[in-house]
């Protein structure tokens, strides 16, 4: 049986959200969205200078960038939206507590 990280996990949620918002059908990727917009996480992870808000949000951008398309990164509105649904998610009790174990992942991971 396959353990499912928290990673996965909030990408599926996410994905899941997205799908049902535009009518269609999630896309299936072998890089469970976490490299989608370019960014890999775990090597961000893996800065010292990066805070858990920054991981998170760029951790939103590439499941963003996954479903909408990765040449949307670059525009300002995208990146409102990225912005909006972080702060929905943090604003979100139990939005907060999976992306704080998502970043946790993400940090242990990258040691």
């Amino acid at each position: 049986m396959i353990a499912v990280s928290q990673t996965d996990r909030l990408v599926a949620i996410l994905r899941q959200r997205l799908s049902e918002r535009s009518g269609a059908r999630p896309a299936k990727t072998k890089t469970h969205g976490r490299r989608s917009s370019g960014v890999d996480l775990q090597a961000l992870a893996s800065l010292d200078g990066i805070d858990d808000r920054q991981l998170g949000r760029a951790l939103i951008q590439n499941v963003l960038a996954e479903h909408f398309g990765a040449e949307l990164v670059n525009d300002a509105k995208f990146q409102q939206v990225v912005d909006q649904v972080t702060g929905a998610i943090s604003e979100d009790p139990d939005g907060r507590a999976l992306m704080q174990k998502v970043v946790g992942e993400l940090r242990a991971a990258a040691r």
